[in-house]
């Protein structure tokens, strides 16, 4: 069922707070599916295309940080929003088709103690790229600067759902079958769908009751081992279970260890990138490690219990799985709370628990943390043309490891778009052998330039998503695109540039999309 486009007034210009200087744009032309109109181009309201923000950093630093041509200046608006039928708790794109988005439901938060066992469901959405015209407005045609373009713009079509026997808690498409989907209930159970690639049918196949009348609040799969994925439970049991292939027999699937992880509800677990550790929140804000590497030996590395002041509802290891930039920057831990506070915690020393090196306000529940895909290089931009990009299935495209950042699923705050920069710090360190060395990175992951000097990562909050209203949002998540460019030409011909789709839910059913694009 394909959705309309609807626009939504734009909020007043706040005054700038100390900030950046960009390269990214969040574009949100306002218009009508296949229709032609001028968009408003007010510099009060939203930033033309490619249009820069005065020069400022938090951290006076002389590199240029890249920001959005829509930040907390003038908050971005969405593109294209959809009402869907049920309170939304989760959404996810598949790793190896972004033309797929899975959305789950539930009529509690997802965060209730005991959410509602009544029926939720799943649906199955297709995201279609379509090629669109634009133009600029009156005054930009007469002096020759916009001609008519093309553009893409998603379309959303209604494909199929199904029905679950409880709240939908959570949704992982598996990173190793392309075509496994799992969803967490808050009956206990887990259950196990087959969506079909390019027909967009989603298909039940086996249910496990894994923990019975015990909310199941997510599911991680495993990046190193195949076939291994974590579960945590209300009852602040982490259960670690095996996904080989398909399961298709009902209770096939048996944890085959069990962590008693905290005394609390455990709401987030994470694996590291290689597989072998895999982290756990608790809501009474503890932070644990817990070694995976054996399954029969599993060990407590080390817990934090001054973690967060209150509970952990978000945990993402940096770089994260499957990252195009991993071995190649700082380890970190990103983890979120119910006070909506983001803090970077520092994995490449050997200090246990790690150090704090950071922490931004969200401004509400940070109850997702999902990685922005990986874009391509330009120069592999060129030849890739335009349409929605996927790394996973693309292996012989070469990726950017320096464009990195998150989506954020902020409670009341709305959708965030964090990104990742660096710096080198005016702190000399001894070099290790004393010899003449040039940019070099040591076997922690931290980078050092010729002096010696240490290349510290910060983290940035870009943009504010404010369309949602005061309707929390739970759910987030984002697809790599590569768009046409709405001003420069090359040959005759547009140019392309990279960016990322993404998609925010709120409570109320509401689904918003956006673009950012790399310059």
């Amino acid at each position: 069922m394909p959705s309309k486009a609807v626009d939504i007034p734009r909020n007043r210009v706040t005054e700038p707070f100390q900030y950046a200087a960009p390269k990214l744009v969040m574009e949100a032309p306002s218009m009508q599916p296949w229709t032609i109109s001028p968009p408003s181009l007010s510099p009060l309201h939203m930033s033309p295309p490619n249009m820069e923000l005065p020069n400022f950093s938090p951290i006076q630093d002389h590199m240029p940080l890249p920001t959005l041509s829509a930040s907390t200046f003038t908050p971005p608006q969405s593109f294209l929003t959809l009402q869907h039928s049920e309170p939304i708790s989760v959404i996810k794109f598949s790793r190896f088709d972004p033309t797929v988005l899975a959305v789950g439901s539930s009529f509690d938060d997802p965060d209730d103690a005991q959410p509602k066992r009544e029926e939720c469901s799943i649906t199955i959405y297709r995201v279609e790229d379509v090629e669109r015209e634009v133009r600029g407005d009156d005054k930009m045609i007469a002096r020759g600067v916009y001609d008519v373009r093309k553009k893409l713009r998603p379309r959303l079509h209604e494909m199929t759902a199904v029905k679950s026997p409880g709240a939908v808690l959570d949704l992982a498409f598996s990173p190793h079958e392309p075509e496994l989907l799992v969803a967490t209930l808050a009956t206990g159970q887990l259950i196990a769908y087959r969506v079909r690639r390019g027909r967009y049918k989603i298909k039940q196949i086996s249910t496990h009751t894994i923990a019975p009348e015990t909310p199941l609040y997510s599911i991680v799969f495993s990046p190193g081992e195949k076939t291994l994925a974590a579960v945590t439970a209300a009852n602040g049991q982490v259960y670690l279970v095996q996904l080989s292939g398909f399961p298709s027999e009902n209770d096939s699937i048996k944890p085959v260890q069990t962590i008693q992880a905290h005394s609390s509800r455990v709401l987030r677990a994470a694996f590291s990138a290689d597989g072998k550790a895999l982290y756990t929140g608790g809501e009474d804000g503890s932070l644990s490690e817990w070694s995976v590497k054996h399954l029969d030996k599993i060990k407590h590395k080390w817990g934090d219990g001054s973690a967060h002041e209150s509970g952990i509802t978000a945990i993402l290891p940096w770089p994260a799985p499957f990252a195009s930039d991993i071995g190649k920057k700082r380890r970190l831990l990103l983890t979120g709370d119910y006070d909506g506070k983001l803090k970077v915690l520092d994995m490449s020393s050997h200090v246990r628990p790690p150090y704090r090196r950071q922490e931004l306000e969200l401004h509400g529940v940070i109850w997702r943390l999902t990685p922005l895909p990986a874009l391509p290089t330009y120069e592999e931009v060129k030849s890739l043309g335009a349409g929605s990009f996927c790394a996973a299935t693309n292996p012989k495209v070469e990726l950017d490891p320096e464009l990195q950042g998150v989506l954020a699923a902020a409670g009341r705050g709305g959708g965030r778009v964090l990104i990742h920069k660096q710096k080198f710090e005016d702190v000399f360190l001894p070099k290790r052998d004393g010899s003449d060395i040039v940019d070099w990175t040591t076997s922690d992951g931290v980078k050092m330039d010729y002096e010696g000097r240490e290349k510290e990562y910060y983290w940035y909050d870009l943009a504010d998503i404010e369309e949602h209203g005061d309707s929390p949002v739970y759910a987030g998540d984002a697809t790599a695109v590569i768009d046409y460019d709405p001003l420069f030409k090359d040959a005759g011909q547009q140019k392309l540039r990279r960016g990322w789709r993404l998609a925010t839910a709120s409570r109320d059913g509401t689904m918003c999309f956006w673009q950012v694009y790399v310059e």
